[in-house]
């Protein structure tokens, strides 16, 4: 045991400093444009590595930088990037959710809402909103992520449904009450109304944002039990 701890404290100094350098340069790279969207993205970094180990932020840049890409590629620019990235960050922590499925799923939102006029603060919102119902169900790590993944992918579509519905419904049963009870319909109708398409992302996000305050104080009641 002892010779294990002291292998992992000995981590090669060079290879972590030369992985630090490299996720600097691309983060560099990515803000060139813009110094205000370097200095969030920075931050962001920042604030993600702030908590981990040393092994964890070697391995923090490449995740870091692909959600930065994904980011770029569904909001058209680094600087709007930079500050999804920022509220991703915040809403995971708020959560308590995994970064790299909340990213996700606010890249998922973006798409989805694209011709709908919503805002990234929105968009966070029913990011927030949709993770925190899932640690009310208690979900676990691997059925939160995938509940996460179906829900986005079902939006971006632009229909919750079939296989989508299925999985939510199994381990987000918290946030399909709160479904039924925002576009007022008994819980039992939801499965037809997903049969037949009227589950729409606009009618799901609108839903998702009126529960926001019930969910907010449930999830604050959860957190302090």
């Amino acid at each position: 045991m002892a010779k294990n701890i002291e292998v992992v404290l000995k981590l090669d100094n060079q290879t972590f400093n030369r992985n630090i350098r490299t996720s600097g340069q691309a983060v560099d790279r990515f803000s060139k444009n813009s110094e205000s969207s370097f200095n969030n993205v920075r931050n962001a970094f920042i604030g993600l590595a702030g908590a981990l180990s040393v092994r964890e932020i070697v391995s923090l840049s490449d995740e870091f930088l692909n959600l930065n890409n994904r980011l770029v590629a569904v909001t058209g620019s680094q600087e709007v990037a930079a500050s999804a990235l920022d509220l991703v960050r915040q809403v995971a922590a708020d959560s308590r959710s995994d970064l790299s499925s909340v990213a996700s799923l606010f890249a998922d939102l973006t798409v989805a809402t694209q011709d709908l006029g919503t805002s990234q603060a929105d968009i966070a919102t029913a990011t927030r909103v949709f993770s925190q119902t899932l640690q009310i169900s208690g979900a676990d790590a691997g059925a939160a992520a995938g509940a996460i993944r179906q829900f986005g992918q079902a939006l971006a579509s632009g229909t919750l449904r079939g296989d989508e519905f299925n999985s939510i419904a199994e381990s987000n049963s918290f946030f399909m009450l709160q479904l039924a009870d925002s576009i007022g319909r008994p819980l039992g109708e939801l499965r037809e109304l997903a049969r037949e398409g009227k589950l729409t992302a606009e009618v799901v996000l609108a839903a998702t944002m009126d529960m926001a305050d019930q969910v907010e104080a449930d999830f604050s009641t959860k957190a302090t039990t």
